[in-house]
């Protein structure tokens, strides 16, 4: 079911989309077993805009990319965007694949869906519970706990630390084991990976 044009500018809205990005088109689609449906919402570019790549150069489009990603539910609906993507060709010859505002690089998800993930799990929500109610593989919920746990470590000051502490322990019932590692003069944690015993598929 394809929802009609006038409604798309509120879906824009909803994604805080800017210029020179807008909606073209939103459809509500059934699922492949067709239990339930989807919202699919397609992004387009305003045409002969020109993009400001890193280190100040810029170009207009020379071809684009297909790519989707998953985003927060629309109500009950899960909900994907797909967007062609530009590419700019630079004075060398290279091409390079313009940024998108709505996700980061090499992520299948919108940088509001892993905020939202990361919120559950700050909440105390085991991995589990987050993938049965976002409906998306464990090993893909891990991919984003440990890029931004590692973004976050990689900001974070510890030339002042002079006692580490470090401890596996179980992290829940079914021996799934972490690594604890601690600042001991200040009594707090600094980070928490994997440990030796735990496999993650």
């Amino acid at each position: 079911m394809k929802i009609n044009n006038p409604n798309t500018s509120i879906f824009g809205i909803a994604l805080g989309l800017a210029f020179p990005w807008y909606v073209e088109d939103v459809q509500l689609l059934n699922t492949p077993d067709s239990s339930s449906k989807e919202l699919h919402i397609y992004l387009n570019f305003t045409s002969g805009h020109e993009f400001i790549l890193p280190a100040g150069r810029s170009g207009k489009c020379y071809d684009t990319v297909a790519k989707e990603w998953q985003h927060l539910h629309f109500f009950q609906h899960r909900c994907f965007l797909h967007c062609r993507v530009p590419r700019i060709k630079l004075s060398d010859g290279s091409v390079v694949l313009v940024s998108v505002p709505w996700s980061r690089s090499g992520s299948g998800f919108t940088l509001l869906f892993e905020a939202f993930c990361m919120t559950l799990i700050q909440s105390e929500m085991s991995v589990s519970e987050v993938v049965a109610l976002l409906g998306v593989t464990a090993h893909r919920i891990w991919r984003i706990f440990d890029y931004w746990m590692e973004q976050a470590s990689a900001d974070e000051d510890l030339s002042e630390v002079s006692q580490l502490g470090i401890d596996e322990t179980s992290s829940k019932k079914g021996h799934k084991y972490v690594t604890v590692f601690v600042d001991m003069e200040e009594r707090r944690v600094i980070d928490v990976q994997a440990g030796a015993k735990t496999a993650r598929r």
